[in-house]
């Protein structure tokens, strides 16, 4: 497949939905990939969607899978919810970079478990990075509708000047 210059690259929350209206919203918007963020990829309320499950069913309705919540999860190495430090931390860098490659070749969306972005990691969290990498996001929001990602105030750090700079040691 030849690499795209531009991209968009969509969110959704898994939420409620059943796994058939889940696959027919990102079948809907052309998604060849899924990449899930959830910390940990399991869900108590929905059960096709724990990773066991969801990789198989997807790639029978023609959508790859990849799980990256180890690097792009919300929690911190200490189990905190702290986005300040996530997007600090250069396993979160890694992942981003990640997203960003496998967006140059496909057609991708976020996945996390809250069907609402706003109070998700996916909004709060990656939009955010994304956004300052002058990257598109697209919400599917909980009633199929599209929201494109705005940017907040909350992850501007007039400080920090290149994402991606690695330090050496």
């Amino acid at each position: 497949m030849a690499r795209r210059r531009y991209y968009t690259i969509y969110t959704i929350g898994h939420g409620s939905l059943t796994f058939e209206e889940f696959t027919a919203r990102l079948k809907a918007r052309g998604v060849s990939l899924l990449i899930d963020v959830r910390t940990y990829p399991y869900s108590s309320q929905a059960e096709w969607f724990n990773r066991d499950r969801i990789e198989n069913a997807l790639r029978r309705h023609g959508i790859e899978y990849v799980f990256l919540g180890s690097f792009l999860g919300a929690l911190t190495d200490n189990g905190r919810l702290d986005f300040v430090q996530r997007e600090k931390d250069l396993r979160y860098k890694e992942g981003i970079k990640l997203v960003l490659e496998y967006a140059q070749n496909h057609n991708l969306a976020l996945m996390s478990s809250e069907a609402n972005y706003n109070s998700s990691h996916r909004h709060r969290l990656i939009a955010q990075t994304l956004l300052r990498l002058a990257v598109g996001v697209v919400h599917i929001n909980e009633l199929d509708g599209e929201e494109v990602a705005q940017p907040d105030l909350f992850h501007t750090y007039p400080e920090e000047t290149d994402l991606f700079e690695l330090e050496t040691h």
